[in-house]
């Protein structure tokens, strides 16, 4: 190996281990049961590459190998949990909110929903790493896959820091049984 590509690799390694600081979630939403037939998993981490297929709007492209930025309204495709549609599920975000988020916004409020009907909103003021979750009533449950809509009441315009509307770091989403 040339001295030049030997230090071209070196700088590339550097790159990839400043690449981003931020805190992210270690909350782990684990799989219950092997994905469908219509390959839908009830949970999905950023990492994995087959994610991105359920991941419906408002998610970019994965960094680091690990997360996802979000915009300020989100959505995924999720097959519910075996019983959920007897007992019902809970709803699991894991996310982190970068501090430069929290200097801009000062707070920013999670919604999540299923259809019509809105299963919890939370406030977050603080940046750092967080696992919302919400009950999700077994009535919303019935079929071979759920839509969750989440919202953000802010998030920074697409030209504050980025050439994107950045929301929240995800870094993975899910429904357990209960």
């Amino acid at each position: 190996m040339t001295s030049r590509a030997l230090c071209a690799t070196v700088l590339i390694a550097l790159l990839g281990l400043i690449g981003c600081r931020g805190r992210h979630s270690r909350s782990e939403i684990k799989n219950e049961e092997p994905a469908a037939a219509s390959g839908l998993s009830s949970s999905l981490k950023m990492s994995d590459q087959s994610a991105a297929a359920q991941l419906t709007r408002g998610f970019y492209a994965l960094e680091s190998g690990s997360w996802r930025w979000t915009a300020g309204s989100f959505q995924a495709a999720l097959r519910p949990p075996m019983t959920s549609s007897e007992k019902g599920a809970v709803l699991l975000f894991s996310f982190s909110i970068p501090d430069v988020l929290i200097q801009k916004l000062s707070a920013v409020n999670l919604s999540a929903s299923i259809g019509s009907t809105k299963l919890k909103s939370e406030k977050y003021a603080k940046a750092g790493s967080y696992t919302f979750s919400a009950d999700v009533p077994a009535s919303l449950l019935t079929g071979e896959k759920v839509t969750v809509d989440f919202a953000l009441d802010k998030s920074l315009a697409a030209g504050t820091v980025d050439q994107r509307e950045l929301g929240l770091v995800a870094t993975a989403i899910g429904l357990e049984s209960k």
